[in-house]
């Protein structure tokens, strides 16, 4: 029942909701933060990675890597991380458009949610990854995650 909840809470949102409170602006590809919430960019050794930590104690970690098109790899590929998500642990796994972009979304047993836009930057995909306690925290994270896609790029 809690992750039919969830689901209703994330369609409602991804079918056009927009958070009402007036949010501070994020250099991360326009993403709107939550009062109180900070983006830290973090230091990757082949892909860009940072978080956003919110003022009690709420951490989201975000990598986003190049899409593979074939021939080698060397690191610092995109992984859909919500469509791997191991099946025996999953609560809820969902895939939606939002803004006229595919986002995954993956809520783990132990309360771990995965929201992965695969293809949301030019050749590149991001997936964040957090874990929530609260009916509050899952609101708070996808009010901030899925106005992802309608902002400007991340170089």
């Amino acid at each position: 029942m809690k992750g039919c909840r969830l689901l209703v809470l994330w369609l409602g949102l991804a079918v056009g909701g927009s958070p009402a409170v007036v949010a501070q602006e994020n250099p991360l590809g326009g993403i709107q933060l939550l009062p109180g919430y900070k983006h830290e960019p973090l230091q990757g050794i082949d892909s860009v990675v940072g978080r956003i930590v919110g003022p009690k104690g709420l951490v989201i970690q975000y990598e986003i890597g190049r899409i593979p098109r074939g021939g080698l790899a060397f690191g610092g590929g995109f992984v859909n991380a919500a469509k791997r998500a191991p099946k025996n642990q999953l609560r809820l796994y969902r895939e939606q458009q939002v803004h006229g972009h595919p986002v995954h979304l993956a809520y783990l047993k132990d309360g771990t949610l995965i929201v992965t836009f695969p293809r949301s930057i030019p050749g590149k995909g991001i997936n964040f990854r957090t874990k929530v306690t609260r009916p509050e925290q899952m609101a708070e994270v996808l009010l901030m995650l899925l106005g992802f896609p309608q902002g400007a790029p991340v170089k």
